[in-house]
């Protein structure tokens, strides 16, 4: 693992999943809400808003619910045909290249069972909602390579200094 270009094909381990959906899930609720939010002076009397803080909470359920039920068992799948892709080829695509192409069929077929199952199957009805989770998914996977590569440069600078 001396070469960081092959940081890409290694397994990542569960907890890092774990908190990179964590993080997931914030940073697009977080998005969500500001893009939503209405601000005191621009609000119209006689309506009701909700305020900032439950609807960040509802969009972090919600976000949540997706990122276990189906980001994480199907980014598992991604990983292992990604890695699978790598080692037939025999190094003729880069590594990068294969995970980044797993993660977009991830969210394809994240979007279509989200389809499936919510909007029961009219998904060109609701492309927002397929496009939301395509961009879930590049988030997922941006934050599992900061995780990834911080870790491994912890584990790097703390072999450096003990020996």
């Amino acid at each position: 693992m001396s070469n960081p270009k092959w940081l890409a094909l290694h397994s990542v381990s569960f907890p890092v999943r774990i908190f990179s959906a964590l993080l997931t899930c914030i940073s697009m609720s977080l998005i969500t809400v500001l893009n939503e939010y209405v601000p005191v002076s621009e609000r119209m009397d006689n309506t009701y808003y909700t305020p900032f803080w439950s609807s960040l909470v509802i969009t972090v359920l919600i976000y949540l619910a997706i990122v276990i039920f189906l980001m994480l068992p199907l980014s598992l799948f991604a990983d292992a045909v990604s890695i699978s892709v790598v080692q037939r080829t025999r190094g003729r695509i880069h590594p990068v290249v294969s995970v980044v192409i797993g993660y977009v069929l991830l969210a394809g077929l994240s979007g279509v069972l989200f389809s499936l199952f919510v909007f029961r199957g009219n998904t060109f009805l609701y492309m927002d909602a397929i496009r939301q989770i395509c961009i879930m998914t590049l988030i997922f996977l941006i934050w599992q390579y900061i995780l990834r590569a911080g870790s491994y440069w912890l584990q790097h600078n703390k072999q450096a200094k003990t020996g």
